[in-house]
């Protein structure tokens, strides 16, 4: 009696291209219901199913195995384990390198005599109040219906440095938290972060989002003061602190020992704590106020200290919030050093989990309420993803909820240039970007019908290929 190979051959090839066909529909299901992250998540599985099927072919834990080609499950448990324990290697050494010997981390602050520092690390004037699961933020991120992405080229005005005159000051947004501030004789920038690829370490960092023009270091003028929030890869920059080696550094407690890691000498280094005032030059005073937020480069988080600033200059007050979650010390900032002529105050990056340190719009506006600011320019927004809210989110909330409260807001295009408290822009430039629009692969009713049918078929050839074959019997007859 012989089993027919032919007949088991054709049933397992049946099998396999009905369950390749079933998880490419399901993969297209999943891609048509704004799921797609998750195909990514099948796609690392399915990379690992095939390391672990090549890894089987060799001598690799075979000792006790009869048969190499079909695997135990002990065997496959303990390849597995191996290439997991592979990937963790690789992951930890990585970062270990990086965390080591990358100037990107910048140098290693110290201890610090300051009522804000306490235990090894600066804390915040209030607790944590956050409400939100991470869990549940963590599971939301595998859902994407495309508006967290601009659908098409940013528009934006090419950069040019402005003329001015007497108390005449300009300000230019380049995106997130990059300001410019230009007077006749001074030059100032807020938290500049140029380029491409150098908001985060290694290779794990947002893309920016493609502008009509492109914003360089090279473009701006000579800058005489660099501003520092904090010391997060979004904020602080190393490429454009060397690049801007020369200018002054205003920075919180504990910056300077990245910015002397990457060659600026200390002398160009101011370093400020909560509410510390100076007088930085004939024309500007400054004071360092607090903001609720975090800090952090390497391992250690906390060893630098994070804020907002206030800056008076020609007659000018202006506010600039760095990062931070909505707090009652908006009030006590703005009785103690208001009221400013404009505040650019954060408004992008919130989520329920991480509450206490990003605010959410209808925060933002209260918080320029609080300061009493007369006019309020949304930042940290429209650049990077760092979020699950739509990329034009931000910039629509807070102009709507500032237009219900008639609040001032300002809302100038990237790369444009303006002149305080004349002529403000306030057009609603994100509305005109081309609304995102769903492929044919995912709206198509017949690429649907088609999917289903498919998925049918595919079961359909699963149940064949499962059959056991039919037993063939050769009889031989014998004299």
């Amino acid at each position: 009696m012989e089993q027919g190979d032919n007949g088991t051959t054709e049933s397992t090839i049946l099998r396999r291209f009905g369950l390749a066909l079933l998880l490419a529909c399901f993969m297209l299901w999943l891609y048509r219901h704004d799921l797609n992250p998750v195909n990514y998540l099948i796609v690392v599985m399915l990379i690992f199913r095939a390391s672990e099927y090549a890894v089987s072919k060799t001598s690799l834990f075979v000792k006790k195995e009869s048969d190499k080609d079909s695997p135990s499950l002990v065997r496959r448990t303990k390849i597995y384990s191996t290439l997991v324990a592979v990937l963790l290697t690789f992951i930890i050494v990585s970062g270990t390198v990086f965390l080591q010997f990358s100037q990107q981390v910048g140098g290693d602050p110290g201890p610090y005599d300051s009522e804000n520092y306490r235990d090894g690390a600066f804390h915040n004037l209030e607790d944590s109040n956050t409400t939100g699961s991470f869990l549940g933020t963590a599971l939301q991120y595998l859902i994407d219906d495309g508006s967290r992405y601009p659908s098409s080229v940013l528009p934006s005005i090419e950069f040019a440095p402005m003329n001015l005159t007497g108390d005449e000051l300009g300000i230019t947004w380049f995106g997130h938290s990059s300001i410019l501030v230009q007077t006749e004789n001074l030059t100032l920038v807020f938290d500049p972060v140029f380029g491409d690829d150098n908001t985060d370490p290694l290779f794990f960092g947002p893309s920016p989002f493609e502008y009509e023009h492109n914003y360089e270091l090279e473009d701006l003028p000579p800058i005489d003061y660099v501003f520092i929030s904090h010391d997060h890869y979004d904020h602080l920059d190393m490429d454009a602190v060397k690049f801007l080696s020369s200018s002054q550094y205003i920075v919180p407690l504990g910056v300077e020992a990245h910015l002397t890691e990457w060659g600026i000498p200390s002398s160009n280094i101011q370093e400020f704590d909560w509410y510390e005032e100076a007088n930085v030059s004939e024309e500007m005073s400054i004071v360092f106020t607090p903001s609720q937020h975090f800090s952090g480069r390497g391992i250690s988080s906390d060893n630098t200290l994070w804020g907002s600033w206030a800056v008076y200059i020609n007659d000018h007050a202006l506010y600039f919030s760095g990062d931070g979650g909505y707090f009652s010390e908006f009030s006590e900032i703005g009785d103690k050093y208001g009221p400013f002529d404009i505040a650019f105050i954060e408004a992008g990056q919130y989520d329920e989990a991480w509450s206490d340190v990003h605010m959410f719009p209808n925060q933002t506006v209260q918080a320029a309420f609080d300061l009493n600011a007369e006019t309020l320019l949304p930042i940290h927004n429209t650049k990077f993803v760092l979020a699950l809210h739509g990329w034009d989110e931000p910039l629509e909330e807070v102009t709507i909820e500032g237009q219900r409260r008639n609040l001032t807001v300002t809302t100038p295009m990237l790369g444009e240039s303006f002149l305080l408290g004349e002529n403000m822009p306030g057009d609603t430039w994100w509305r005109n970007v081309s609304v995102y629009e769903p492929p044919m692969l995912k709206q198509s009713s017949l690429v649907g019908a088609l999917m289903y049918s498919s998925m049918l078929l595919a079961v359909a050839m699963v149940q064949l290929g499962s059959k056991k074959p039919r037993v063939h019997l050769k009889t031989t007859y014998e004299d």
